[in-house]
């Protein structure tokens, strides 16, 4: 039979799915002989945001919510759905409460995934390990791990979705940063006292974002059609929001994320004749959430292939400033300017999938010797960290990157290497549990070097990135013993000559 899977959306409170492991993948079926209509307890709709439903949804739904379940006693292929809700759930003392519908069962074996609620702000995915009290309605269950290929069966998956304003959090991190939210073309700064969401605004006008930029950096997201890197599909706003119906520029603007920036440079810098000693500017970042698994029919109980990470374009606004005599560090550990969390959840029929990433953004600057440096320039690009797997490979590393610079000739004098840096240290976690983590540092970097020989002084601006993946033992979760994994470190580098005039030494 042949199923219309909808992108669904529970309560924010409600829970997930119960699925036993000796059904298959027919227990993810809807008990409705129309196969577009969601099965009962889920309503369809425009928002893949279970936040974003809560507030229309908890009441038909009782105060925890209800979503699809299966139960344990259902005969094989019977495609029927019953409710289940989560009153409580707790994952270091592996406990959970249940409460199904009535004159329905819960068993061992029975595997349940949860969308974020308030007893998993995360979501959940975990076994039934073991009844051990039925009263007033409610199961106790001790809970065990359960992995990707007993929750969604023979599925193929693949999705690449932005991260919309309702699933972002941001909190600055120093003084000096604000979120802008911009509204009819004029920026609003929010306070950096506290976390922010980004508007919901799509008033950037087209060709600010970071996807605007031009050349070699395409962003993940800047084509329409078109084969996908790595291959793997995106679904962005367009398809899971009512930003749907904006232009694609409106798009970009409502999934971007913008910092302002304008903090100090460490002690031992002076102004120069342009400014104060300041790393100032804007950095947006459009984030985009990377899930992937297929797994066909057969003996083989792992995918053929799976993937998770984090991708999107970016864009800095470099305004650098200062003037050094000897050394001048903001320290071995850069200085952190924001974090950001975000989760999606991608709806596979009615089984919520979730998705979550932490990024957060730091700053360095470093120069020894005498030099004075006054560079103002855009660098725009776009990244991929993460992992991705096959049967043949086992896990490798999804780590891609573009990056372009552009700006007016900057003053760099003396006779020293100065280098500003703004780094995005990244997690992404399915579940909570299983992850990888990436680092992303762009940097600008200037070297000047005094006349010798009775020639000119030389100078040099430089622009390049770092990027680094690290590959973390709990993708366990997608059913690939640990031994498989390979949490060797990947890097990616690249630097490239801005501008400059005469003859460097060797750095």
């Amino acid at each position: 039979m042949a199923v219309s899977w909808r992108r669904i959306a529970v309560p924010a409170a409600a829970v997930g799915v119960l699925v036993p492991a000796a059904l298959g993948t027919h227990a993810l079926l809807s008990d409705s002989k129309d196969p577009g209509t969601p099965p009962a307890g889920i309503r369809t709709a425009e928002s893949a945001d279970p936040d974003a439903a809560a507030h229309d949804g908890a009441g038909a739904s009782g105060p925890e919510g209800a979503v699809v379940a299966k139960p344990s006693d259902a005969p094989a292929g019977s495609g029927r759905s019953v409710s289940v809700q989560l009153s409580s759930y707790d994952a270091q003392r592996k406990q959970a409460v249940l409460k199904p519908s009535a004159g329905k069962t819960v068993r061992t074996g029975d595997v349940i995934a949860a969308a974020p609620n308030r007893h998993a702000p995360s979501g959940a995915l975990f076994k039934v390990g073991k009844v051990t009290d039925s009263r007033g309605g409610e199961v106790r269950v001790t809970t065990a791990p359960a992995t990707l290929p007993e929750l969604l069966g023979d599925q193929k998956v693949d999705r690449r979705a932005a991260l919309l304003p309702g699933e972002l959090t941001v909190k600055p991190l120093s003084s000096g940063v604000s979120v802008r939210t911009p509204s009819a073309g004029t920026g609003q700064a929010t306070p950096s006292n506290g976390a922010s969401t980004p508007s919901d605004e799509p008033s950037t006008p087209a060709g600010d974002g970071p996807d605007a930029s031009a050349g070699a950096s395409p962003s993940p997201s800047a084509a329409a059609s078109g084969t996908p890197r790595n291959g793997l599909a995106r679904t962005g706003a367009a398809a899971t929001s009512p930003g749907g119906t904006l232009p694609p520029e409106a798009r970009k603007a409502l999934t971007t994320l913008r910092l302002g920036v304008n903090v100090p440079l460490p002690k031992g810098m002076e102004a120069t004749g342009k400014s104060p000693a300041r790393l100032s500017g804007e950095v947006a970042f459009r984030p985009e959430l990377i899930f992937q698994y297929n797994k066909r029919g057969g003996l083989n109980l792992l995918p053929e292939r799976a993937a998770i990470g984090l991708g999107g374009s970016y864009s800095y606004g470099w305004q650098v400033h200062g003037k050094v005599r000897g050394t001048a560090d903001t320290g071995q550990v850069s200085v952190p300017l924001a974090a950001v969390t975000g989760r999606h959840v991608f709806w596979v029929g009615p089984v919520p999938v979730v998705v979550s990433t932490e990024v957060t953004f730091t700053y360095r600057f470093t120069a020894g010797g005498r030099i004075v440096l006054d560079a103002d320039q855009r660098t725009s690009g776009s990244f991929a960290v993460g992992a991705k797997y096959d049967r043949g490979h086992g896990w490798q590393p999804l780590h891609e990157a573009h990056q372009q610079t552009k700006g007016g000739t900057p003053r760099v004098e003396g006779a020293a290497t100065a280098t500003a840096r703004v780094g995005a240290h990244a997690q992404v976690f399915l579940y909570d549990t299983a992850g990888v983590g990436g680092d992303l540092s762009v940097h600008l970097t200037g070297r000047a070097a005094a006349a010798t020989g009775g020639g000119t002084p030389a100078w040099a601006l430089s622009a390049g990135y770092d990027l680094k993946t690290q590959l973390m033992l709990q993708l366990k979760v997608f059913g690939i013993q640990i031994v498989d994994l390979r949490t060797t470190p990947f890097a990616l580098h690249d630097e490239r000559k801005l501008f400059g005039h005469g003859k460097l030494p060797p750095a």
